[in-house]
Parts: structure tokens; sequence; C-alpha cells
């Protein structure tokens, strides 16, 4: 299928409407992460001034319009975003929009140089709706409305619906923190022997042995996923140093450094305890 047809199809099956930029949309995300232009480049290998562009709205810094859409739905889909949704509403608010045609007619020159009152009475008609929009942008209320947040129709997130992740128990007190990995690892060994804990914000991508994604999502420190008891999962991930691998309990050695790209790790737990030393 064509780039232009699954557009087509995507625009149809759209049951959201935004007025927010797809630059803010992105920005807020990767703010909610906690996640730097500088840490993103390293993953997408899109330069971080490209990505600043990108939510800044600044079309005219990117490289071109092939290049520009590319970046909005891989930058989306890292963020755990809907990368096609979020390239339709690109397209409607920059790339793709028309621009209208100012056609002008020659107005017969009338007898009479008296206005017409019809005339009069649109010119006092429009500068009372100008008066009331400089009211409304240059003397606001006294409570102003709150920011709206990203519409939840452009969120993909599997961060929030993965039934194996574990939320952080930063809010717990400091006993139940300490013993809380030991008792979901105990309590997941009959069916997750693979346990990853999050000790730096990490990208994470983890795929089955078809090819499809079940995990995309940015993962915060201190959170704990359960890897699904499934044959031919692979992951890959933009921080290496941030993730700790443990199989039946055990804590294997670190995948790589801080920063540090991995991808292809086969999450088998025999693997796993026969390549990686303890």
């Amino acid at each position: 299928m064509s780039e232009e047809s699954k557009e087509d199809e995507v625009g149809e099956d759209l049951n959201f409407h935004t007025d927010m930029q797809v630059g803010e949309i992105l920005r807020r995300t990767r703010t909610h992460y906690g996640q730097s232009l500088q840490q993103i480049e390293q993953v997408l290998r899109i330069r971080a001034s490209n990505l600043d562009a990108l939510e800044k709205g600044d079309i005219s810094q990117l490289p071109g319009r092939v290049y520009a859409i590319g970046f909005v739905r891989s930058y989306s889909e890292y963020l755990g975003l809907d990368g096609d949704k979020m390239v339709h509403l690109f397209k409607e608010q920059s790339v793709g929009a028309k621009k209208k045609v100012d056609l002008s007619f020659p107005v017969p020159a009338t007898e009479s140089k008296v206005p017409n009152r019809y005339i009069v009475g649109a010119s006092v008609l429009a500068l009372i709706v100008l008066l009331a929009f400089i009211t409304y942008v240059f003397f606001p209320d006294e409570n102003p409305k709150d920011v709206p947040s990203v519409p939840d129709s452009l969120t993909g997130s599997s961060l929030n619906e993965a039934p194996s992740l574990i939320e952080s128990a930063n809010q717990q007190t400091t006993e139940q923190t300490q013993a809380a990995p030991e008792a979901i690892v105990e309590d997941a060994k009959p069916t997750n022997r693979i346990v990853l804990e999050i000790k730096d914000a990490s990208w994470v991508e983890i795929k089955n042995a078809s090819g499809a994604a079940i995990l995309r999502q940015v993962l915060k420190a201190g959170d704990i996923y359960l890897v699904p008891p499934e044959e031919g999962l692979v992951m890959s991930t933009g921080n290496a140093g941030g993730i700790v691998v443990k199989v039946d309990g055990k804590t294997l050695s670190s995948l790589g450094e801080d920063g540090e790209i991995k991808r292809k790790i086969p999450l088998n737990p025999d693997v796993l305890l026969k390549s990686i030393k303890r």
C-alpha cells in the first residue's frame, strides 16, 4: 500500500480532533518521561537540532518533506505515541496544508461615494469582534484555564497497558520498597522466569517471534517488568546500563554501559544464563 493510500485510510479511521500542535505533543511527552533531546538523538540517530525544530514547529529547519514525516513517525513511536495518527495530524497542520488562492475580481464603480449600509454594518460588527478578541488575549480572566494535556487518543503506550509492568515503589515506605522486588520475583517464578528491573530511564522494545512489538516504551527508574513466558522474544534498548536482568531470581551481569544501544537480545532464560556471566 502506498504512503498516500495509507494516509487516506488513516484519515478515514481517525476518531479524534485536536488543536494542539504535533511539536507540542512531542515536547510534553518527552518531558513527561524525563528524556533530553541528546539522549533521544543517540537512540534514533536523528540530530537533536532536527528534533528541536520539530518540537518548535520550525519546518524550515528540516531537510525536506519526506524526512520531516519520517522524523515525526520515528519520534512518536519512540515516545509510545501512535505513529500513523501523529503523521496524519502533522500533515494536516503543516506539510499538507493547502494554501487558499486569493481571487481578485473587478468591482464596478458605484455612482454614489456614500458606503452601502450593509458595508457599514459589517464594518461595525468586525470592529466589535476585533475589540473582543483583543480583550480576551491581552486582558485574560484572573483564573486562567488549565493547560490541556496530550489527547488520550494519540497515546498508544504499552507502558500503561502492559499487564506485566509493576509500578514504581517510590510511593511506598522504605521497608516495602526493599521487600517488594524479592516478593515479586518469588511470586513470578512459576510463569515469569525473566524480570527486568529499571534503575535508570531506558527505552525498551520487546518483539515476539512474528516480529510484532509487545512493548515499546520508555521505562522509568523503579519500574519492574515481568517478561511474558513466550518463546522467540527479543529485546532492544537505548540504555543497556540502566536495566538489571534477573532470571529465576538470580541477578545477571549488566547488559552494557550507560547509554549503550543493544539490539536483538534473546529473552530466553536458558540462553541468558549461559551467555551472560554472573
